[in-house]
């Protein structure tokens, strides 16, 4: 694919997230359309009381599908909030397919913690090739588009550079962003402490004793921190595509690797330069 398609493609996400960023305002500061408790319309997803959604997540979602479809007729389309309608059923083919959160981080946005924002991906054969993570209370904007660069605000990204205090050669040296996600069972719980409590103990009690661990409520943005620089990791068990869609290309361009459970996927890293991380 061009770079001229794909600068296309960036652009109209980049414009799509601008035009919906005072509805995401409004929402969040109770103001304009969503003044009013009504408007609001906060509740449960699904019956599960620690995932919710808004007016403000249909609203956008519904706006940037239907710019989206205006634009590009042909192409295919995944939203959370329509996923959700339809019992989480989505499928991304080879077909070019947007991918978009338009709350990523709702709890946060309905408690009015800044660190929330809209994301807007596009994977072409399956592969994400466009992101934009849009934090509109924070004014930050990340862009990105495979093998044009990743921006934060039009700054190339990173912006912070290893080293910081030394290059990271361990887990003990890292910073990481991960999250508890919304599944509350008791199996699913004791499995995720477990794993943060691998990650957090020292060495002499068989952990990597991880530097710092960071859990901010939004998948999109936390890619975006590793993409900033101010965090070397993302770990995450079961997120959805609309999850890191477009986070994925902001890390990828700006220099970062992703691996699944399988090991290395999508990463610009070269063959011979992989190795692998371990620690102990």
């Amino acid at each position: 694919m061009g770079t001229e398609l794909l600068q296309e493609y960036l652009d109209t996400a980049v414009m799509l997230a601008k035009e919906v960023g005072p509805a995401f305002k409004d929402g969040f500061w109770r103001t304009g359309q969503f003044a009013a408790t009504s408007d609001f319309a906060a509740e449960d997803k699904q019956g599960n009381q620690a995932d919710c959604v808004t007016a403000v997540d249909c609203f956008i979602e519904k706006t940037i599908f239907t710019r989206l479809r205006q634009i590009y007729p042909e192409h295919k389309f995944v939203g959370e909030e329509t996923t959700a309608e339809t019992g989480n059923e989505y499928k991304v083919t080879d077909d070019p397919t947007w991918i978009v959160d338009p709350v990523d981080g709702t709890n946060n946005f309905v408690h009015h913690f800044p660190y929330t924002g809209i994301s807007i991906g596009l994977a072409i054969n399956k592969e994400p090739v466009v992101g934009v993570v849009y934090l509109p209370i924070l004014d930050e904007l990340y862009t990105a588009a495979r093998g044009m660069g990743a921006y934060l605000n039009g700054e190339s990204l990173p912006l912070i550079r290893p080293p910081v205090l030394t290059t990271p050669t361990s887990l003990a040296q890292c910073s990481m962003v991960a999250e508890h996600g919304s599944a509350r069972c008791a199996k699913i719980m004791k499995s995720r402490l477990d794993s943060f409590a691998r990650l957090l103990l020292d060495k002499e009690h068989g952990g990597a004793c991880l530097q710092n661990l960071r859990i901010t409520g939004a998948a999109a943005p936390d890619l975006a921190l590793v993409a900033k620089g101010v965090a070397e990791m993302y770990w995450e068990c079961g997120p959805h595509a609309w999850d890191f869609a477009a986070g994925v290309v902001l890390v990828l361009e700006s220099g970062g690797a992703v691996f699944d459970g399988a090991g290395w996927w999508g990463s610009n890293v070269p063959q011979k330069d992989r190795v692998p991380w371990h620690y102990g």
